[in-house]
């Protein structure tokens, strides 16, 4: 499981020109269902980002986390962060779930997070969509679990 967390001034999705969701103040999540993945990764993996300190308190940068700090948070899925690119011109997904499997995860993804106090919104699992935000730092973390 690869994640993108984009801490953010503000973030949009639009499907077919229309606005799906967007947050304010929070953070971007870009979730990478593998292969290999299951609940426990799932789990991991919200953990991890729920408690990474990113966010501001005070005067103090990056000093406290989501579990803290009530920020938004859009969870969008993005099966081309498993994407092998070190050969040739084009890339292999095949690190990437079938869209049914990685579906059923995705899902449980958003729903641990909708356990906790955040706004959560989502993008559209396996659409095509125009994300439009506004990276604030800028700060961006990878995170593989």
């Amino acid at each position: 499981m690869l994640a993108i967390v984009q801490r953010v001034s503000s973030a949009e999705v639009s499907v077919k020109g229309l606005v799906h969701s967007f947050i304010n103040k929070g953070i971007v999540i870009f979730i990478c269902i593998e292969t290999t993945d299951t609940i426990h990764n799932v789990k991991k993996m919200k953990e991890k980002i729920h408690t990474f300190k990113i966010l501001d308190e005070g005067d103090k940068t990056m000093s406290s986390s989501l579990k803290n700090i009530n920020e938004d948070i859009m969870i969008i899925s993005q099966f081309t962060l498993a994407a092998i690119t070190s050969k040739g011109s084009k890339a292999s997904f095949h690190k990437s779930a079938k869209p049914i499997d990685a579906k059923l995860l995705y899902d449980e993804f958003v729903n641990e997070f909708k356990k906790e106090k955040n706004k959560i919104v989502e993008g559209v699992f396996g659409e095509y969509m125009d994300v439009s935000l506004t990276n604030k730092g800028p700060i961006t973390f990878n995170f593989k679990v």
